[in-house]
C-alpha cells in the first residue's frame, strides 16, 4: 500500500479513536451516558470510574485498531484494501456503542436506586431573551457556496464537448481509476448534484443551531445561556467554512477532468481540506463540550446552591440517543451523549429531514453506477 493509502487511514481513525474516546468528557456535566443527572453527581466516584473505563477500553481498541489496520494494509491487495478502513471503523463503533449501552443501562439502574435526580425543585428554565440574540450566522452566508456551485455548472455545460469522453468516477487509494463512464451531460454534472446536495444537508444543519431547543442549566441560568450561545456560533462558523470547502472541493473535480492535471494534486487537495475539518472538530469539541459546558466565563460567578435542577426527562430518550416527545413542539435539540445536534423523531418532520438525504444519496450513487 502506498503513503497515501496509510495517510487516509490515519487521518481518518486517529481522530474519531480520539473522540470516541473522549465523549464522556465533552458531555454535559448534568447527563451521563444518556441519563440525566444532577451536576453534583458528575464526580461521584462509581460514575467517575465509568467514565474512565469507557475511555481506557476505547482509547486501546482504538490505538489497536489504527496500528492493526496499517499493518494489514501492507499484506493486502486493492480489492481488499476498499474494505480496511470501512471495517477499522466499524470495530471502533461497536466497542464505543457496547460499551455506552453497558454503562447507560448501569446508569439508569443507579439513578433509580440512588434517586441521581431529586424529585421536588425540578425545573425548565427558559430565557424569553434568548431567540433575539445572535444564535448562528445568517443564511445568506450560504450565498458563497450557491455561486460556487452555479460556476461549477456554468463549466460544465460551457465546456462540456471539452470533457473526455471517458469520465473518471471513483479512484483506488493508489489513484488508480476504477470506474469509468462514458460521458453524458448527467455524469458531467454530477458533482453540481453533489454540491446543491451539500449546500442543502448544511444550511438545515446550520438552522438546527439557531432554531434547537434551548437547554439552560437551571442552577445557573445566564452562565449556562452565555456558554449555549457560544458553542452555537462556534458550530456554525464550523458548519459555513468546512460546507464552503467542500463545495470547492467538489467544484475541482470537472476542473481536474476537463483541464486533465495530475491527480495527485487533487488528491492533496481532498487531503487537505479532511485534515483541516477533523482537526477543527476534535479541536472544536474539547474547547466547546457539548452545549457549551467545557466553555470557562472568566467574570462568571458561582452557581447558586438553592436546589434548583433540571427537569429529568429520560422517559423521552430512547436508549439516552433517540428523542421522542409528541408533546413538544421542537424538532431540534442537543445530543445527550457526544456533540451536536438530534430529532425530535415524534414530529413526521423529522423523519423527511432524516431519511430524504438517505434517498437523495443512493439514488445519485446508483445513477452514477449506471453512467
Amino acid at each position: 500500500m502506498n503513503g497515501i493509502g496509510f495517510a487516509l487511514l490515519a487521518i481518518v481513525t486517529l481522530p474519531l479513536g480520539v473522540i470516541i474516546t473522549f465523549m464522556p468528557y465533552l458531555t454535559r456535566r448534568t447527563e451521563s451516558f444518556g441519563v440525566s443527572i444532577e451536576e453534583k453527581y458528575y464526580d461521584d466516584p462509581e460514575i467517575s470510574a465509568m467514565r474512565r473505563t469507557y475511555a481506557t477500553v476505547t482509547g486501546a481498541v482504538s490505538l489497536l485498531v489504527v496500528i492493526a489496520s496499517l499493518i494489514a494494509a501492507a499484506r493486502l491487495d486493492e480489492e481488499q484494501l476498499g474494505w480496511l478502513l470501512p471495517a477499522a471503523v466499524g470495530v471502533m463503533l461497536a466497542v464505543h456503542l457496547a460499551l455506552y449501552l453497558r454503562f447507560h443501562f448501569r446508569m439508569r439502574a443507579m439513578k433509580k436506586q440512588r434517586g441521581l435526580v431529586s424529585a421536588g425543585m425540578q425545573q425548565t428554565v427558559v430565557d424569553t431573551e434568548f431567540y433575539r440574540e445572535k444564535r448562528a450566522y445568517s443564511m445568506a452566508w450560504f450565498i458563497p457556496h450557491l455561486l460556487v456551485a452555479a460556476a461549477t455548472a456554468w463549466m460544465c455545460i460551457a465546456y462540456y464537448d471539452d470533457f473526455p469522453d471517458r469520465i473518471v468516477m471513483q479512484y483506488g487509494v493508489d489513484g488508480t481509476p476504477t470506474n469509468v463512464v462514458d460521458k453524458s451531460p448527467g455524469i458531467v454534472l454530477f458533482p453540481v448534484w453533489i454540491q446543491l446536495l451539500m449546500i442543502a444537508i448544511f444550511a438545515v444543519v446550520n438552522y438546527s443551531i439557531s432554531a434547537s431547543k434551548q437547554q439552560i442549566d437551571a442552577a445557573n441560568p445566564r452562565g449556562s445561556l452565555r456558554r449555549n450561545l457560544i458553542f452555537r456560533r462556534k458550530w456554525s462558523a464550523f458548519t459555513l467554512v468546512t460546507g464552503f470547502l467542500l463545495i470547492v472541493l467538489f467544484g475541482s473535480i470537472p476542473l481536474q477532468q476537463l483541464l486533465g492535471f495530475d491527480f495527485g494534486i487533487q488528491l492533496a487537495f481532498i487531503l487537505s481540506i479532511v485534515i483541516i475539518t477533523l482537526l477543527w472538530a476534535v479541536r472544536l469539541g474539547f474547547v466547546t463540550g457539548q452545549g457549551g459546558s467545557r466553555i470557562r466565563l472568566p467574570e462568571e460567578a458561582p452557581a447558586a446552591a438553592d436546589g434548583k435542577v433540571n427537569r429529568d426527562d429520560d422517559k423521552y430518550w430512547i436508549l439516552g440517543q433517540f428523542y421522542f416527545n409528541p408533546d413538544d413542539p421542537a424538532l431540534f435539540l442537543e445530543k445527550r451523549f457526544g456533540i451536536g445536534w438530534t430529532l425530535n423523531f415524534a414530529r413526521p418532520l423529522a423523519w423527511t429531514i432524516f431519511l430524504v438525504p438517505l434517498l437523495v444519496v443512493a439514488l445519485l450513487v446508483y445513477l452514477a453506477e449506471r453512467g
